[in-house]
């Protein structure tokens, strides 16, 4: 269960914290804390999207970099160009992890993963 409530923390903080700092480096001020989530539930959503629909890998990437900036966009109520910034490295900060850290596996797997976990810690008659 600890390891759930980690890998959840963890996110969440991995998540926001490139949002911040692209924030802060292109000037776009503050982002309240509940756009900044919203934003990357958009874009992490819009990735799932473009890797199920679209079968060239590198196509897949780019749409969801060009669709997350427009996220990006309306959300941090900024221009496309600094959304799409802020978005690449939303992206790049989600490839990142996801091959340094959870050894190639999608974070929704992991997820998955450390929630079956938790329940079998829990009710062990479960299953």
């Amino acid at each position: 269960m600890m390891a759930l409530i980690l890998f959840v923390g963890a996110a969440v903080v991995l998540a926001l914290l490139p949002v911040y700092l692209g924030a802060r480096l292109l000037r776009v001020g503050n982002p309240a804390w509940w756009a900044a989530l919203l934003a990357v539930v958009a874009i992490l959503a819009l990735q799932d999207l473009a890797m199920k629909y679209i079968d060239d890998i590198e196509l897949a990437w780019l749409a969801a970099c060009l669709l997350g900036g427009f996220a990006f966009s309306l959300m941090l109520d900024t221009s496309y160009w600094r959304g799409l910034v802020i978005g690449a490295l939303v992206l790049g900060l989600q490839f990142a992890v996801t091959q340094v850290l959870l050894d190639g596996q999608p974070p929704a797997e992991a997820l998955n993963n450390r929630i079956l976990a938790a329940q079998e810690e829990l009710w062990p008659e479960y299953r």
